[in-house]
C-alpha cells in the first residue's frame, strides 16, 4: 500500500523491482523467471521477483525480497542452486556466479547489507528502505548489475513516480531475447569510454577556459568594433552552452539528485523517446562545439574593427595603458614600452609574464636603451605582463586576452 512519510512516497518491493529492471534488463541481459518455477523452489518463497543471466563467464541471480521473507536465506539456496547447475564447459572454459538479493521493507525489517558468509558462491544483500528511499549497497558479486539503478529506481518511487507497468517489462525482456546481434567487445567500449571522457575534458576545459579569456577581452573596449563585441558575446553564450551541457549530460547519466527521472524526454518511459533525446543532446552538443571552436572565432577574425586580424598581430601599449586590458592574436606579438618613465629609471627595470605558456617574453631592453620589452603570443587565453623599477617606485600592469 503507498502512503506519505515525511514528504517521502512508501513503495513496495513490486514496484522497486519493476521500476529497477525496465533498466537493467535492457543493459544486463537479465530475464525473469516465474515464481512458480521448479527448478527455483528451494528459494522462490523468499523472494519477490526472480532474474537470471546464464550466459558468459559471469552467470548471475538478481532476486527481490520483500516483508515477511529471508533474503540471507534466499542467498544461500541461490548460491547452492548457482554452483551446482552453472558449471564450466567446453564452450566456457571459466565460469564464476554471483547473486544478490535486493530487500525491501521498512527499516524496523530490514536485515544487514553486506556479502552473506559461507554462500556456496559469492552472495550478497543489498537493503532499500520502503518509507524513506534509502539504499545500502554493500558487495558486488561477479555478474552484478550496478547498485545505481537500484538507488534511480528508489529515488524515483519516493519521490512520488508511478512504476512501470507489466508490459513495458515484458517489452523490456522481448527486446533482450530478439536481439541476435553480437555485443560489442570490451576492449572496443572500453576505447569508446576513453574517447568520451577525453572529449569531455577537452571541450569542458577549454570552454571553461575560453569563458575567461573572452570576458578579459570585452573590457577592451577600445580595440573592438560592435560587431566584434556581438560576436565576442557570441562565443561567450556558446562556451557557457557547452559547460551547462556537459554538466546537464554528467548530472543524468550518474543521476545527480534525481535528474535522470526529472529531465524530460529522458525520463521518458518509451525507450525510443528517451533516444531520439540523447541523439538530439548529442546533436545540439556538436553544434556548439563548432560555433565556438570554428564559425564564430572565423568571422570574428574577419569583423574586427580595422578590415582584418592583423589589427592585433602587433600590438604596442605605454606606460598610460597601466591597470587596463589589450588584445593580441595567436602568432602575433606584444611591445610593452615604458619610455615615459624618468630615466633615473629606466636601468633594472624587470618585466615578466604571468603565464608563459599564452604570452612568452621573448627580449629584454638593450642595455641603456630605453625600457622597451617584446612578448609573443602563443595560444588563446589570458596573461598578465607586469613591470617594476629596480627601487620599487614604478609598478605597471596590463592584462593581456589573446584570441584566435
Amino acid at each position: 500500500m503507498r502512503g506519505y512519510h515525511r514528504a517521502v512516497v512508501a513503495f513496495g518491493v513490486e514496484d522497486l523491482a519493476r521500476t529497477a529492471l525496465v533498466r537493467i534488463i535492457p543493459r544486463s541481459r537479465y530475464r525473469i523467471a516465474a515464481q512458480s518455477d521448479s527448478r527455483f523452489a528451494s528459494f522462490a518463497a523468499n523472494t519477490a521477483r526472480i532474474t537470471y543471466r546464464q550466459q558468459g563467464a559471469t552467470p548471475a541471480f538478481l532476486l527481490f525480497s520483500g516483508p515477511g521473507q529471508d533474503p540471507r536465506a534466499a542467498a544461500t539456496a541461490a548460491a547452492e542452486w548457482a554452483r551446482a547447475n552453472w558449471r564450466p564447459s567446453a564452450v566456457q572454459r571459466k565460469v564464476r556466479p554471483g547473486v544478490v538479493v535486493v530487500q525491501v521493507a521498512p527499516r524496523d525489517a530490514l536485515t544487514t547489507a553486506g556479502l552473506v558468509p559461507g554462500t556456496a558462491v559469492p552472495a550478497t544483500v543489498w537493503t532499500v528502505d520502503s518509507d524513506t528511499g534509502r539504499v545500502e549497497v554493500a558487495g558486488s558479486p561477479p555478474g552484478s548489475p550496478s547498485g545505481q539503478e537500484v538507488k534511480r529506481a528508489a529515488g524515483a518511487l519516493a519521490r512520488g513516480m508511478p512504476a512501470p507497468p507489466l508490459g513495458e517489462l515484458d517489452v523490456a525482456e522481448r527486446t533482450v531475447m530478439q536481439v541476435r546481434s553480437v555485443a560489442m567487445p570490451q576492449v572496443l567500449g572500453g576505447v569508446l569510454s576513453i574517447c568520451l571522457l577525453i572529449a569531455i575534458v577537452r571541450f569542458g576545459f577549454g570552454a571553461v577556459t575560453s569563458l575567461f579569456a573572452l570576458s578579459s577581452g570585452l573590457g577592451a573596449t577600445n580595440q573592438l568594433s560592435s560587431t566584434g563585441r556581438l560576436l565576442i558575446y557570441g562565443e561567450l553564450v556558446a562556451n557557457l552552452l557547452i559547460v551547462v551541457g556537459i554538466l546537464v549530460g554528467l548530472g543524468v547519466y550518474f543521476n545527480v539528485a534525481n535528474l535522470a527521472y526529472r529531465v524530460p524526454g529522458v525520463s521518458s518511459p518509451v525507450p525510443q523517446t528517451r533516444r531520439l533525446t540523447w541523439i538530439g543532446y548529442a546533436a545540439v552538443m556538436v553544434v556548439l562545439v563548432g560555433l565556438a571552436e570554428v564559425a564564430l572565432p572565423a568571422a570574428g577574425g574577419s569583423t574586427v574593427q580595422g578590415g582584418g586580424p592583423e589589427q592585433f598581430a602587433h600590438v604596442t601599449v605605454t606606460a598610460a595603458d597601466d591597470g587596463t586590458e589589450t588584445l593580441v592574436s595567436v602568432g602575433g606579438d606584444l611591445a610593452v614600452d615604458l619610455s615615459s618613465w624618468p630615466s633615473s629609471e629606466w636601468a633594472g627595470i624587470q618585466f615578466k609574464t604571468s603565464n608563459p605558456s599564452v604570452l612568452s617574453l621573448d627580449s629584454l631592453p638593450t642595455a641603456g636603451g630605453p625600457p622597451i620589452a617584446h612578448f609573443s603570443a602563443h595560444e588563446a587565453g589570458a596573461s598578465r605582463v607586469d613591470a617594476t623599477s629596480s627601487d620599487a617606485r614604478y609598478t605597471y600592469q596590463v592584462r593581456v586576452s589573446v584570441i584566435t
